[in-house]
């Protein structure tokens, strides 16, 4: 194909930590926690376009000082607990003299931390990104200063491609990853969603959902798919279609994975969501906690859970057989000497402690 270039797309690797599962994920012969969907995304992207695309987690294995020599370009993605391996990932890249494109959540938020690529792309896909796949259509030279592209008007969601999930093994990842919403209606002091994906939720079609289902199961998906909507509750009306037409697939399918997500604690006031969440086989919520103190969580504007007592929320979601995960916070400006004490009774024994 006329103009057709080759692209490498690395994953920088996490830091270790607990939340990343690192031990855990061996024991069951695993390699890493979940596949990086953002970067698979964009290679999906490209390849629809005819370009040569790989992709490289750091995850599972590091990258080479070989992996770039079927490159023409290095493109590169990651937040900010990736920022490190970021910059050492630009820098293999920049010794072998080819073209570097840095995007995804932490440059978004921070493009003054990246001085060392040669292009930034900011924000989701979009505008910016066809313009992006413009400039190296035509020109794979690094340019004399740093080149940087914004979205501005954002491609619908329901047209985001499938995932590229045949350019990695999915098999060696502990849980698959669907994106379903994208954005929250909350602005919880400490968060930066809004600011990076928007207050109004926009959204794939159930059907659209099946067949992202669809291609990790045919991938070898192991037992649990995690929706990684930063809110899947974000849109309700939204939520129960699409968990109504998750109940179809599991039966269609004889429940091949069970489900897990991350939801506000408000949930509870939806128990119709609840019992088709229990019919489509979720088995984990991760819920946003934060503090059980009533001030603290006015202080970081997260009145909505304050809707219903901590413990019975956490109560109710157990007993529609959904284990809750829950974050917490320590070092906000309203802690007390005794705040550790209290956010541990409040998580144990109704809720893991993350």
């Amino acid at each position: 194909m006329p103009n057709a270039r080759r692209m490498l797309c690395v994953s920088p690797r996490y830091a270790r930590s607990f939340g990343t599962f690192d031990h855990a994920s061996r024991l069951i012969g695993t390699r890493a926690f979940m596949p990086p969907q953002g970067i698979l995304v964009i290679a999906a992207w490209f390849s629809a376009r005819g370009w040569d695309v790989r992709v490289v987690d750091e995850n599972v294995r590091p990258l080479t000082e070989r992996d770039p020599d079927r490159a023409d370009v290095v493109l590169v993605s990651g937040m900010h607990v990736q920022h490190a391996h970021i910059q050492a990932v630009v820098s293999v890249a920049r010794r072998r003299g080819l073209l570097t494109v840095l995007g995804g959540p932490s440059v978004s938020a921070c493009s003054h931390w990246y001085p060392e690529p040669d292009i930034l792309h900011l924000g989701e896909l979009g505008d910016a990104t066809e313009a992006l796949a413009d400039r190296l259509a035509r020109d794979l030279g690094r340019p004399a200063r740093q080149e940087v592209y914004r979205t501005v008007n954002r491609l619908p969601l329901e047209d985001f491609p499938v995932p590229a999930f045949h350019l990695i093994d999915v098999s060696e990842y502990l849980s698959g990853t669907v994106q379903f919403s994208s954005g929250c209606p909350f602005r919880c002091d400490f968060c930066d969603i809004p600011e990076l994906y928007g207050r109004n939720p926009r959204l794939k079609t159930p059907r659209r959902i099946t067949e992202e289902l669809d291609a990790l199961v045919a991938g070898g998906v192991r037992n649990v798919v995690y929706f990684v909507d930063d809110n899947f509750i974000g849109n309700p009306h939204a939520a129960r279609s699409l968990l109504e037409e998750l109940v179809r697939w599991q039966r269609r399918h004889d429940y091949p994975v069970d489900f897990s997500c991350e939801a506000t604690l408000n949930i509870t006031k939806r128990p119709e969501l609840l019992s088709l969440m229990r019919e489509a086989r979720f088995t984990k919520v991760f819920v946003g906690v934060e503090t059980p103190e009533e001030n603290a969580l006015r202080a970081i504007g997260k009145t909505q859970n304050l809707r219903s007592p901590l413990l019975d929320a956490i109560a109710e979601i157990n007993a529609h057989g959904i284990e809750v995960v829950s974050g917490i916070i320590l070092g906000l400006d309203t802690d007390e000497p005794g705040t550790y004490e209290r956010s541990s009774a409040s998580s144990t024994p109704a809720a893991s402690l993350c």
